[in-house]
């Protein structure tokens, strides 16, 4: 091979840099949007797990049963990190119930926070709608987020 050859190949390949760039493009802002959604989503979990643990620890403790607004004052406990959910603050959904005792195939009765002793459940849950370009298209409209968590109340009164 002669050396003028050999040069003009050289001289061939400098636009290949552009062109895999331009094939690899499109799969990393893919993937940073995958991972901005998934960080996101995961942050909506995050805050409603961690509203039901504020919820049920104020549960526990039986304030507001004396003047009756134990259970309104619960559902407050629980929206206080409603504000901090991705997406323009949706609607949180709280759902309160309690079970006799601790027995978990017992029925939960609804929008009760139970006696001292008994379980006491909540229930926290939002729609989340993704919001990237690419991963909106390829999941449903909205997805539903939920978060369950439990505790016994104190025994402020006698248990029965």
């Amino acid at each position: 091979m002669d050396a003028t050859r050999t040069r003009r190949l050289g001289r061939e390949e400098r636009g290949s840099a552009v062109a895999e760039f331009a094939f690899i493009l499109p799969v990393l802002l893919a993937l940073i949007m995958f991972l901005v959604e998934g960080g996101n989503l995961f942050r909506a979990w995050l805050t409603l797990q961690k509203s039901s643990q504020m919820a049920v620890r104020f549960a526990t403790t039986g304030q507001g049963d004396e003047d009756g607004t134990r259970l309104a004052q619960i559902v407050a406990e629980a929206k206080k990190l409603e504000s901090s959910l991705p997406g323009g603050s949706p609607a949180m959904t709280v759902t309160v119930c309690s079970r006799p005792g601790t027995d978990l195939a017992a029925s939960c009765a609804d929008d009760d926070p139970g006696q001292p002793c008994q379980m006491v459940e909540v229930r926290t849950s939002v729609l989340y709608t993704p919001f990237t370009p690419l991963v909106a298209a390829a999941l449903p409209e909205t997805l539903q987020i939920r978060s369950t968590e439990r505790g016994i109340n104190e025994p402020w009164k006698v248990c029965q």
